[in-house]
C-alpha cells in the first residue's frame, strides 16, 4: 500500500513538472477524496496548489473538508472568494463553519452574504458556538418528524431527502415546539408497520448533549455509550443539530496532538507553521521556564556548596536524584492526565487514585532506593552514603509522586489543560525540590556520612 501511495505521489509530480496537467484527472478517478487529500499533503506546497487546482468542485469541497487546517488555509489563501462561496454551498453545515472560520476576519461577513439563504442560515447559527463546544461540533442537517407521524410518512421522507444527509442512523422525534422528545432507528423503519404511529413506536430513552458541551465530554459519551451519532439540544431542549462519530474521531486527533505538542512544550500550529521565527516564539516560553528553573536549580547547589565541597561524592549523584524525580512526576501526572482525558476520574472523587500512586511510589522507591544503596556501597565502599541516596531517592519519588498525581487535578479543576502538568512546569519543580532535599538531607547528616 505505502508503495503504491508513493508511486502514485511520484507520478503526479512528475506530471506537474512537465507542465502538462491533464493526465491528473485520469490518475486520480478512482480514488476516494480522504485518499486524495493524503496525495495533497504529502506534496509540496506550490505543488500542492497546482493539484488542488485541478480538481472539480464537488471533488475539491470534500477534499478541503479532510486535509489540516494549516494546508486549509493555504489553499483558501490562493482561491477568489466566489471560488471559496463554491466550495462552501457544496458542504455539510458543520464543515462549511470549519473552512469560514479559517478565512480573515474581513472576509468572513463577504463570503456569508454570497452563500445561499439556507446555508447562511445554518452557518451562521454554527459560527456562534466555541468552535470546541459540541454547538461547533455538530452539524444542522437533521431528518426529524413529530411524533403523530406515521412510519409511511418517514419512509416517504427518506425517499424524498435521499442523498441530503450523510451518516443517517437516526430520525429524531420532536414535539411540537420542537423538543427532542425520542428516535427512530432506520433498522427500524424496516420492521415496523408503515400504518404505525410514530409516538407508539419511539425509542424514548435517548442521550443528549447540550450545545455548550466541551468536545473532550462530548467524545467520553461517545466512547462511553458506543454511540454513531448524538442529538444536540438547546438550553430549552430544542433539537438544533447532531454530532457523528466521524466528526469525534477529528476531535479525539485534535486533542491527542494538542495534549502531545503541549506535553512536548510546544504548539499544535508547528505542524503547518513555515516561518521559523514563529516556531522559535512558540517554543521559547517553555525553554525559558525549564533554563529559569535551572538556574533555580544552580542557586539551591550554591547554596549547599559547603555540603558538597566537603563530601564531593555528593555531588556525583545530583544528576541520579533530578532524573529519577523527574521520570517518575512524568509517570504519575500521565497516567492522571489519561484518565481524566476520558472521564476515569474525577476532581471531586481523587482519594483512591491518589491514594493508588503513593502506594506504587512506595513499592517503586523501595525497590530504586535499595538498588542504589547496595550500587553506592559497593562502588564508594561506604554504606552511610549509600544509605542517605536510599533515603533522598524515596522521598524524592514520594514528593515527585505527589506532584504528578495532583498537580493535573488542580489544573482541571481551574479549568486549565491538564496537559500542561506533564510539560517543564513537573520536571522543573521535581528538579529544584529534588535538589533540595538530596543536599539538605546531605547537609544535616555531614558530619556521619564523613565530613572532612
Amino acid at each position: 500500500m505505502e508503495n503504491e501511495r508513493q508511486h502514485m505521489i511520484e507520478r503526479i509530480e512528475s506530471v506537474i513538472d512537465a507542465g502538462d496537467l491533464s493526465p491528473i484527472p485520469n490518475v486520480i478517478e478512482d480514488m476516494r477524496p480522504a485518499d486524495v487529500s493524503d496525495l495533497l499533503m504529502a506534496l509540496p506546497v506550490e505543488k500542492r496548489r497546482i493539484l488542488f487546482g485541478t480538481f472539480e468542485r464537488e471533488l475539491a469541497s470534500e477534499v478541503l473538508t479532510f486535509v489540516d487546517d494549516g494546508a486549509a488555509r493555504e489553499i483558501i489563501e490562493e482561491l477568489e472568494e466566489s471560488e471559496i462561496v463554491d466550495l462552501i454551498e457544496l458542504m455539510a453545515s458543520d464543515d462549511a463553519a470549519d473552512i469560514i472560520n479559517l478565512l480573515p476576519d474581513g472576509q468572513v461577513q463577504r463570503v456569508l452574504r454570497r452563500i445561499s439563504r439556507e446555508e447562511y442560515e445554518d452557518v451562521r447559527e454554527l459560527l456562534k458556538f466555541d468552535e470546541e463546544s459540541a454547538g461547533g461540533l455538530m452539524a444542522r442537517e437533521v431528518m426529524k418528524v413529530r411524533r403523530d407521524s406515521r412510519i409511511s410518512d418517514i419512509i416517504k421522507l427518506l425517499r424524498s431527502e435521499e442523498g441530503s444527509i450523510e451518516h443517517l442512523q437516526n430520525i429524531f422525534v420532536v414535539d411540537l415546539e420542537g423538543v427532542l422528545v425520542g428516535y427512530i432507528p432506520i433498522l427500524k423503519l424496516i420492521v415496523a408497520d408503515p400504518d404505525d404511529i410514530v409516538g407508539e413506536v419511539l425509542v424514548s430513552d435517548f442521550i443528549s448533549v447540550d450545545v455548550e458541551t466541551d468536545q473532550e465530554e462530548v467524545a467520553s459519551i461517545f466512547a462511553k455509550y458506543d454511540l454513531y451519532s448524538l442529538p444536540v439540544v438547546d438550553s430549552r431542549g430544542k433539537l438544533v443539530g447532531r454530532i457523528t462519530v466521524d466528526d469525534i474521531i477529528d476531535v479525539i486527533e485534535e486533542e491527542a496532538t494538542e495534549d502531545i505538542t503541549i506535553m512536548a512544550g510546544t504548539g499544535e500550529e508547528e505542524f503547518w507553521e513555515r516561518s521559523p521565527v514563529k516556531v522559535s516564539r512558540a517554543r521559547l516560553p517553555w525553554l525559558l521556564t525549564g533554563l529559569f528553573g535551572g538556574i533555580a536549580s544552580a542557586l539551591v547547589m550554591n547554596h549547599f556548596k559547603g555540603s558538597l565541597e566537603s563530601v564531593l561524592t555528593l555531588a556525583f549523584f545530583v544528576p541520579v536524584i533530578t532524573a529519577m524525580g523527574g521520570n517518575v512526576g512524568i509517570q504519575s501526572s500521565a497516567i492522571v492526565v489519561r484518565e481524566l482525558a476520558v472521564g476515569g476520574v474525577s476532581v471531586v472523587r481523587t482519594s483512591g487514585k491518589l491514594l493508588r500512586e503513593l502506594k506504587v511510589s512506595i513499592i517503586n522507591g523501595i525497590v530504586l532506593a535499595s538498588v542504589l544503596l547496595v550500587t553506592v556501597s559497593l562502588w564508594q565502599k561506604d554504606y552511610r552514603l549509600g544509605v542517605l541516596l536510599g533515603v533522598c531517592m524515596m522521598m524524592t519519588i514520594l514528593w515527585a509522586t505527589l506532584m504528578g498525581a495532583i498537580v493535573p487535578l488542580l489544573l482541571k479543576k481551574m479549568n486549565i489543560d491538564p496537559a500542561l502538568a506533564t510539560g517543564p512546569f513537573i520536571t522543573t519543580s521535581n528538579d529544584i525540590v529534588g535538589i533540595l532535599i538530596y543536599l539538605g538531607i546531605a547537609t544535616l547528616f555531614i558530619d556521619w556520612i564523613g565530613r572532612g
